[in-house]
């Protein structure tokens, strides 16, 4: 058994790659956000195209970052969980290095495994760029390809999310707890899944798997 959870929304409760793009981003932002939520372009060619509309430098960002954090009840407790039930507990999220990381310092946990969205900064803007596994670079289906990747280590995966980002990954997981946005995908599609409120609660249902 491996779980694999998604950042923004998931882990945090608010979602910091859209707090910083309503405050820093210089440029039409929200139609990109439309074209991605409308099917158009895939979430990794949206965040490339959105944040290189962000020119501020990161020490500005990552400041504004730790100021907006909020952690979803019970996670550290989950990882901790986890840990001593030997299930190993990976972040995989469309979102980026550069926020992502300094959360994990702020809450204590920066070595938890991660794979997320990679950054570079120029005047230009923030480039963007996926990796899959293997290290080709990619523009759709990131999650979907280390639940692949993840399952040939654990076999069994649980998968924790709560967006469109989601969904496609989730649909392929061996059991998927949901929150947000997800819950709405998952029953239209009729995919099973289960509700979590906070991480207490998951870890009172995943002991019951």
């Amino acid at each position: 058994m491996i779980i694999q959870c998604d950042f923004d929304g998931t882990i945090i409760r608010n979602n910091l790659s859209v707090l910083i793009r309503e405050k820093y981003a210089c440029g039409d932002w929200q139609r990109i956000d439309s074209d991605y939520l409308h099917g158009h372009i895939t979430v990794e060619q949206s965040n490339k195209l959105q944040f290189a509309l962000i020119k501020e430098p990161k020490e500005r960002l990552q400041a504004f970052v730790r100021q907006h954090i909020e952690l979803r009840p019970g996670f550290v407790e989950f990882v901790r969980y986890c840990q001593e039930s030997a299930i190993p507990f990976v972040i995989v999220s469309s979102g980026l290095d550069f926020y992502i990381e300094p959360v994990l310092v702020e809450i204590g946990m920066p070595d938890l495994e991660l794979h997320c969205g990679q950054t570079s900064f120029s005047r230009d803007g923030i480039d963007v760029s996926y990796y899959d596994p293997e290290g080709n670079i990619i523009n759709q289906g990131f999650k979907k390809k280390y639940l692949t990747w993840l399952k040939k280590r654990g076999k069994n995966i649980i998968y924790l999310g709560d967006g469109l980002s989601d969904l496609e990954a989730a649909s392929q997981a061996d059991h998927v707890f949901a929150t947000g946005h997800l819950l709405d995908l998952l029953d239209t599609q009729s995919i099973a899944c289960s509700a979590f409120s906070d991480f207490f609660d998951l870890v009172r249902q995943i002991r019951l798997l």
